[in-house]
């Protein structure tokens, strides 16, 4: 299956669905992309949490747990629970799939 080229909905700017994402999105029974990464990022990163009224989610910053590196987190840590940084909590993920 070749690389495929869409526009993205948000921005308008061409992108390459390759056939490694094409894979993995199969895998997972996910629905092609319509929107280019950094698009999707900023989606993300602008994500309300829910109740409508939109604007950014509110961040806690935190020093990671496994590496001492500082970081942000989109939700209030709680004592005697390990936070981790974005870094060390998606290696972590990934060894768990």
């Amino acid at each position: 299956m070749p690389d495929r080229e869409i526009t993205c909905t948000e921005c308008g700017t061409p992108f390459t669905f390759t056939e490694r994402e094409q894979d993995f999105y199969r895998e997972k029974n996910l629905s092609e992309p319509r929107r280019c990464k950094a698009c999707r990022d900023a989606r993300r990163a602008n994500f309300s949490g829910g109740g409508g009224g939109g604007g950014e989610r509110q961040r806690y910053e935190i020093t990671c747990d496994k590496c001492g590196k500082q970081d942000s987190v989109p939700f209030k840590p709680s004592s005697g629970r390990a936070v981790l940084c974005g870094e060390c909590f998606g290696a972590m993920r990934s060894q768990h799939q």
